[in-house]
């Protein structure tokens, strides 16, 4: 289902809530005018009684003798249905009205205000008497009347409110429209900016309610600009490490070319390999910081046992170790569960045990090891859970304390060192344990000299 857009939303309750108010505002009026408009009719009745009835002389009869007078105006009788009676002694009719009924308008000639139907129509009577009983003036309005006249009070006021809501509707829309203007007009910037253009967005123009979107927003424009100036630095840094290795087997193909001997050909063919050998390894550890790249968003861990994954390994160096006349020793513990990536571990054991070949003499050691790490005990008493860890370490020329930190950044290399390294190796390792949630410890190798590299994982329960 598609969403609304807000200025969508913002018009639908804002509209409802006009019609809502419309609605209140309607049934409120109509009680209004219901309860007040009757309790005016009564007492305007009353008032009207109670005059007539004051002015009629003490002592005296007043008894119709003839037709009453006749007005200049004859449309002026029948403008105002206002009747009244005056009766003597409940008897007989003294005074009416024209278009008053003949009849008593209320028959039972009680004081006060009462509804009554005299030939099918209805009224609203009010009779006062005089001290003695005698005289009983009462004054009626059909209730046809009253209706009619409440009727158009409701409907002025219903075409007053409407009015008035609807302007207020109308300055609601315009304000809604105004304070959205903003919005519109940073997604048209959006939509017209080039690709790869992540300048960040300004808020100075936007309500204050926006700032924390556009915040976060320019937050990860920054990420995404960090990512692709990461790339290209890695780009072009790759391509400076491949240019040299294919310079030099460019070199080496035309000596070999050029050799005059067996002896100077096997000798290029040999440096040619090498530097072949040296090229393929460099383009492994790229093609494998590419796949590590890709993959750091979305990573498929799942529980392994470090104790194979690791005698697996090592166990491939073997025969490279041996024709480099280096020794590998192993010190594996059993049952050392992690969760992880086992891609990634492959690659973050086959780099620091290549790494330490590398960097290790003729007749040298490097231990391999993987176990887990003495339980330590909190406060309360309770056991810590043992974390697993994995530990490379060798009898080579060691790496300078100050150092330490900054060979596991990308193609950085110990100056000094007589070794040819693509320096990757190391960045990938400590990539790996950053999705991991590892950490790496380093410290002196074997025999208080070398280099060592320990990498402590959390256990799998905590990562479950």
């Amino acid at each position: 289902m598609k969403s609304k857009s807000l200025y969508a939303r913002m018009i639908l309750v804002l509209g409802a809530t006009i019609a809502l108010c419309w609605i209140a505002a309607f049934a409120t009026l109509f009680a209004y005018l219901s309860h007040n408009k009757a309790s005016i009719w009564d007492d305007k009745l009353k008032t009207i009684a109670t005059r007539i009835l004051l002015t009629i002389p003490a002592g005296k009869d007043m008894v119709a003798t003839g037709p009453g007078l006749q007005l200049r105006d004859p449309a002026l009788a029948e403008s105002e249905q206002l009747v009244f009676q005056v009766w003597i002694d409940r008897k007989r009719l003294s005074v009416r009205t024209p278009g008053a009924p003949a009849s008593p308008l209320r028959p039972d000639f009680e004081d006060g205000i009462a509804t009554t139907v005299i030939e099918g129509r209805r009224w609203r009577v009010y009779s006062v008497s005089d001290s003695e009983g005698r005289i009983c003036v009462q004054v009626g309005n059909l209730h046809s009347v009253v209706d009619a006249e409440m009727q158009h009070e409701a409907l002025v006021g219903l075409v007053l409110s409407s009015i008035l809501l609807l302007i207020v509707g109308t300055l609601m829309w315009f304000v809604v429209r105004s304070s959205l203007k903003p919005v519109v007009a940073l997604e048209a910037a959006m939509r017209s900016r080039r690709k790869f253009d992540l300048t960040p967005l300004t808020s100075s123009t936007l309500p204050r309610e926006l700032h924390p979107l556009i915040a976060s927003f320019n937050h990860l424009l920054e990420q995404v600009s960090d990512s692709i100036e990461g790339e290209r630095r890695f780009i072009g840094d790759a391509a400076h490490e491949l240019r040299t290795p294919l310079s030099t087997l460019q070199a080496q193909a035309q000596i070999a070319l050029r050799a005059t001997t067996l002896v100077d050909k096997d000798v290029a063919l040999t440096k040619l390999l090498l530097v072949a050998q040296r090229s393929t390894r460099l383009s492994e550890q790229l093609l494998d910081l590419a796949r590590l790249n890709s993959s750091a968003n979305a990573p498929q861990h799942a529980l392994a046992n470090l104790s194979d994954l690791t005698l697996l390994v090592a166990r491939d160096f073997d025969t490279h170790a041996f024709q480099q006349e280096r020794a590998i020793q192993l010190d594996i513990r059993s049952n050392c569960i992690i969760l992880c990536n086992i891609d990634e571990m492959g690659i973050l054991l086959r780099n620091l045990i290549d790494n330490a070949l590398r960097y290790t003499a003729k007749g040298g050691r490097i231990r391999v090891s993987c176990g887990h790490e003495p339980g330590a005990t909190q406060e309360d008493g309770q056991k810590v859970r043992q974390r697993v860890y994995l530990e490379v370490a060798d009898d080579g020329p060691g790496v300078p304390l100050s150092e330490r930190q900054a060979i596991f950044e990308r193609f950085y290399r110990v100056e000094g060192t007589s070794v040819r390294g693509s320096g990757i190796g190391l960045s990938l390792v400590a990539g790996i344990a950053h999705l991991h949630q590892a950490t790496i410890e380093t410290g002196d190798g074997l025999e208080g000299r070398g280099f060592c590299i320990r990498i402590v994982f959390r256990s799998a329960e905590a990562l479950s």
